[in-house]
């Protein structure tokens, strides 16, 4: 793990999101997708705690995380910040997805705002040759991932709670179907999900093993070094620090 000071080069506003890009080619390198990174949001102490930041799309020498619509002072302070800037950073935190060896068809399933952090993977894995789907589900059309964020070759469906854009409903609904076609699945989404998504591979591919579906365990990170224990959690066959053992997971090593 690193601790770096990261220049803010670019701000992109789209509604009441940000996306950032920052620069620092030494982190830049290690990061891998789903590894979030832990950025102080002050020119101080306050607030004292860092907050992680998955990145949305990685470059060998930056990288671009996501400020949703949120009330956090953190994310406040840093909506402001000049550009040029130089941030705290430190990371990458954990393990993050790692394409599948052999594999020819992934397939990504997002679950509300943690569909953004799949991007990085879609594009990796689509620049590997492989077949990719992305499968995000979204309150409305205007938290949905832009198609235009995605590479041409990658087939992209779209799930809206409201009907305002692709199907109507849940994904969950739809992983019977989405199931059949992949090679490995990496998800993205709530414990909730993660449970659903086990019963329908058990039940649509009762021969995967580990190894078929890589998942990012939803937990709030505040040291990134396993010092603090706020991220512990049971998985892998008892209580461990998400930080240091993922935040990505094999599917089965989760206790749902």
């Amino acid at each position: 793990m690193l601790q770096v000071s990261a220049q803010l080069l670019d701000r992109t506003v789209s509604g009441a999101s940000q996306e950032l890009r920052l620069h620092a080619p030494a982190l830049a390198a290690q990061l891998q997708p789903g590894q979030p990174v832990l950025v102080r949001m002050g020119w101080g102490l306050d607030p004292y705690l860092r907050r992680a930041l998955y990145p949305v799309a990685l470059l060998p020498d930056s990288w671009t995380v996501r400020l949703p619509a949120s009330g956090d002072r953190g994310h406040a302070w840093l909506r402001l910040v000049p550009l040029g800037a130089e941030l705290d950073c430190l990371g990458p935190v954990g393990v993050g997805f790692r394409l599948p060896p052999g594999g020819k068809r992934l397939l990504c399933l997002g679950e509300g705002d943690l569909a953004w952090t799949l991007l990085p993977l879609v594009a990796q894995a689509d620049a590997a040759g492989m077949a990719v789907t992305l499968a995000a589900e979204a309150p409305s059309a205007r938290y949905a991932v832009p198609a235009q964020r995605l590479p041409l070759t990658v087939e992209y469906n779209v799930t809206t709670m409201d009907g305002s854009r692709g199907a109507r409903g849940r994904l969950a609904a739809q992983l019977a179907e989405l199931l059949g076609w992949a090679d490995a699945v990496a998800a993205a989404g709530t414990l909730g999900f993660y449970r659903q998504l086990a019963g329908a591979i058990r039940e649509g591919r009762p021969s995967a093993g580990r190894g078929f579906a890589q998942v990012l365990y939803p937990a709030r990170f505040l040291c990134g070094v396993g010092a603090c224990l706020a991220c512990a959690a049971d998985v892998a066959g008892g209580r461990r620090r998400v930080c240091l053992r993922g935040p990505v997971f094999d599917l089965l090593e989760l206790q749902l």
